[in-house]
């Protein structure tokens, strides 16, 4: 497996000239942890693996926070002993702790100023999902709960979000040749 070396971000102190490659900051929500364990079959898991691969390649990151039923989702994935499973939660780690990677989002400040009546409409179990992408900044949220997508796109019309399915096909695009 081949790891890719994303540039430096700018700064002002940087003046090599070098532009640094665009990325985009995802969030995944939790079907991530059971397709790479292989519970929706093997098609689905090799996807979450390639969706990895390709975020790896392209220098894009992942938004998470610890403490979290994802961290928690996580973590739990690293401990799967199954050589298929191994592998997907080694790339997966090697992800969260670049810090080019995986960005946990510092403070809760931009999630906690939006409205109570704009938040109870977000399922419970679902809104730290919501936090993080606020307060990460994060450029889209990939999802499988229609439910969470369509409460989103009426209450937080501003978060970009996607199904899974559309993800993929936009996402892979370049390694299917389609």
């Amino acid at each position: 497996m081949s790891s890719s070396v994303c540039p430096r971000l700018p700064n002002e102190n940087d003046l090599s000239g070098e532009a640094a490659m665009p990325s985009r900051l995802i969030l995944l929500d939790e079907w991530l942890f059971s397709h790479l364990q292989g519970e929706e079959g093997s098609e689905p898991q090799r996807q979450a693996y390639r969706i990895l691969e390709e975020i790896e390649r392209r220098c894009d990151r992942i938004a998470w926070r610890p403490d979290t039923p994802w961290a928690r989702k996580a973590y739990k994935l690293m401990k799967d002993q199954r050589p298929e499973v191994r592998v997907a939660s080694r790339l997966l780690q090697r992800l969260l702790r670049d810090p080019q990677k995986g960005v946990i989002p510092s403070s809760p400040a931009a999630s906690a100023a939006r409205s109570p009546e704009a938040w109870s409409s977000i399922p419970e179990e679902d809104r730290y999902l919501l936090e993080i992408y606020i307060d990460a900044g994060a450029e889209l949220l990939v999802s499988t709960d229609q439910k969470l997508l369509d409460q989103l796109q009426r209450s937080f019309p501003e978060v970009r979000a996607q199904e899974l399915e559309a993800f993929v096909r936009s996402y892979l695009t370049c390694l299917d040749g389609s």
